[in-house]
């Protein structure tokens, strides 16, 4: 059992929440019989499903910039093929586990990404952009049978386990507990969307990435009362996911890396999170000290700091 399994185990139990699924009996899509023990399982299962947070130290051409590009690349075509969250999401997360066991030639980087993305889709999707739109959005770089080839060989690194429970999973339990209010989970969307182009957030699990975008977002938007019901429904007190939510707010105070990214969640439809984020940051936000954007990682069970 690891370090981070072992605290998560011995965290004491919360109190004084309420019990939200009472009353979801009626409604077959919300489970409620087995809604805890699915949750459980997600937070197993998502310790599994983590890729080697230091992997880039074994890369011989490929570095952490280039993976931010080619996931900002990524995010670009997902926007426009207009594909679930949820896609994007493990499309990151096949990448890094990946690249955690196999070494990728630059030549080849481009080709990992796309395929990933196209697996990630088959996989979440209901209706799949076929191999030609994907090779479209590389400009013909490639063949079909070379993203065919790929997908197949990369599918059988990763064991063909594409059971990856992303920060959306975890989201959707925590909204229970926030009323399911529109503006904060879309800007929750936003925040936790930063973990997949910034590597710093590799060895950070799903669930608290979920929940210190949710508590984040709440404070961006003045509702500072993280009470027990959300301590509950996320599993984590405000001391456990601060440090997550300021590793958020130093990608936010920082210039602007990924367009693509920025620009997707400037629109109204997302509320213009991303705009009305770094505005609050510019007067509320106390930079960091103590991480180095280009080598750190947040740990799995961060020290507490103000915020």
């Amino acid at each position: 059992m690891s370090k981070w399994e072992t605290e998560v185990e011995a965290r004491p139990k919360d109190e004084g929440w309420e019990d939200l699924d009472e009353g979801d009996e009626e409604d077959p899509l919300m489970v409620s019989a087995y809604v805890v023990e699915v949750y459980d399982y997600l937070r197993e299962l998502e310790l599994t499903t983590m890729p080697e947070p230091d992997y880039m130290s074994t890369q011989n051409e490929v570095t952490w910039k280039m993976r931010g590009i080619l996931v900002d690349w990524l995010v670009e075509i997902h926007t426009k093929f207009r594909l679930l969250p949820e896609t994007i999401f493990l499309a990151v997360n096949i990448i890094d586990r990946f690249l955690s066991v196999r070494v990728v030639s630059l030549v080849k980087f481009q080709l990992v990404g796309v395929t990933a993305l196209f697996i990630a889709a088959k996989y979440e999707e209901v209706v799949c952009p076929s191999v030609q739109n994907f090779l479209y959005m590389t400009d013909g770089g490639y063949t079909d049978e070379e993203i065919l080839k790929a997908e197949r060989y990369v599918l059988g690194i990763i064991g063909f386990n594409l059971s990856y429970p992303n920060p959306i999973n975890f989201l959707r339990r925590i909204s229970k507990a926030d009323g399911y209010d529109i503006h904060s989970r879309t800007m929750a969307k936003y925040l936790m969307e930063i973990s997949i182009v910034d590597h710093r957030f590799m060895a950070t699990p799903p669930s608290l990435i979920a929940a210190g975008a949710s508590w984040l977002a709440r404070k961006v938007l003045g509702k500072d009362r993280w009470d027990a019901n959300l301590v509950h429904y996320s599993g984590y007190s405000e001391d456990e996911l601060k440090p997550t939510a300021q590793l958020m707010l130093d990608y936010v105070d920082h210039e602007i890396e990924h367009p693509n990214f920025i620009k997707k969640y400037g629109a109204k439809k997302f509320f213009k999170a991303s705009t009305a984020v770094r505005k609050w940051a510019e007067t509320e936000y106390q930079p960091l000290d103590f991480y180095d954007r280009e080598s750190a990682t947040i740990m799995r069970r961060p020290v507490a700091v103000t915020l």
